[in-house]
């Protein structure tokens, strides 16, 4: 199964590497997600901030109105659609990631796989077979 089967398309929300963490916690709030994208002032993606991320750097002495800098992942796996989710779930867990940037064939970021529903979808495809 290709990811272009079972991705939704959903423009992520994005947030530049200069606001801090409170900052990152309310866009994740109204906009009713548990990540964002992180830019630079370029626009350039330059990472991934999650809630889980957010509350491990809580628990070690970062605090609300540091920079999300801090605690964000640098760490950003692009995928396309042709590519296929058995791939996806490999690599994902071979670089412990939980989400993938999907982009289109000019390189835009068009969504984001998480890896509960990477594996769901492998799951429900089992489950035909």
């Amino acid at each position: 199964m290709k990811v272009k089967e079972v991705v939704i398309e959903r423009v992520p929300i994005l947030i530049e590497d200069s606001y801090t963490i409170k900052d990152a916690l309310d866009m994740m709030r109204k906009g009713n997600t548990n990540f964002l994208l992180v830019t630079n002032k370029q626009g350039e993606i330059v990472g991934i901030v999650t809630q889980k991320l957010i509350i491990r750097g809580l628990s070690s002495n970062v605090s609300l109105s540091d920079n999300i800098s801090k605690v964000m992942s640098r760490t950003i796996i692009t995928v396309n659609g042709d590519e296929e989710l058995l791939d996806i779930f490999v690599m994902m867990v071979k670089n412990n990631v939980n989400y993938v940037l999907v982009v289109n064939n000019s390189g835009r970021p068009i969504s984001v796989l998480s890896l509960r529903e990477v594996l769901y979808s492998i799951q429900k495809e089992c489950d035909r077979e």
